[in-house]
């Protein structure tokens, strides 16, 4: 699968399909944190990719900040309808990294077109068992 960025992604015979399928944006709010919510986590990194056909294509990368969020991240997705029946969603693979942390997380994130989704990431320090030999 080859890495590409979303600009790159644009220029691809893929993407008036994926754009057609996902014409609308939903909006997704990212906040890192340790011991139960209580500790934020600054600096740490969030890549939302999609595999689309033999792409993995690299919508968002950012840091968190002090208070560990990243906001209004805005990914492509299918209009929301107001029939009661279950509504479209794309879905993206969030990943987060930080050194000193769990080496990586990674969810399954469900987009809808013009909602807010909130993704709360909980992360544990690395043990490093060196500590605790004497």
């Amino acid at each position: 699968m080859k890495l590409i960025s979303f600009d790159e992604f644009k220029m691809t015979d893929l993407y008036e399909d994926f754009i057609r399928e996902n014409s609308s944006f939903g909006n997704l709010k990212v906040q890192v944190f340790t011991a139960y919510e209580a500790i934020p986590i600054s600096n740490t990194t969030i890549l939302i990719t999609k595999d689309i056909e033999e792409y993995k294509v690299v919508f968002f990368r950012g840091i968190t900040d002090s208070s560990g969020i990243i906001s209004d991240i805005q990914l492509p997705a299918p209009v929301m309808s107001n029939s009661l029946e279950v509504p479209n969603y794309t879905i993206y693979e969030l990943t987060a990294l930080n050194p000193g942390y769990e080496s990586l997380k990674n969810f399954n994130i469900g987009m809808f077109g013009g909602v807010n989704v909130i993704q709360y990431v909980k992360m544990q320090r690395e043990i490093d068992m060196g500590d605790y030999n004497d």
